[in-house]
């Protein structure tokens, strides 16, 4: 009885990490919009947008797997 719970859990997890994810894309969106010239300070701010996207692309990804792994 206690494996409900936690497939509760993990999946609210699960969800909040694609919202997450759908987050950092619309920001990633407004950087590149917001800085449209080749200053070092947009450079970076682009630079940091695209890091935490891909970070928690590859998170949810890693997730997927294990899930897709798990007995049904």
């Amino acid at each position: 009885m206690q494996r409900q719970p936690r497939s509760r859990h993990d999946r609210l997890q699960r969800i909040q990490l694609i919202g997450r994810v759908q987050l950092a894309y619309e920001q990633l969106k407004e950087t590149m919009q917001r800085y449209h010239d080749d200053s070092p300070r947009a450079r970076a701010a682009v630079a940091a947008a695209k890091r935490r996207l891909a970070i928690l692309n590859r998170a949810l990804a890693i997730i997927a797997l294990e899930v897709a792994q798990q007995p049904a």
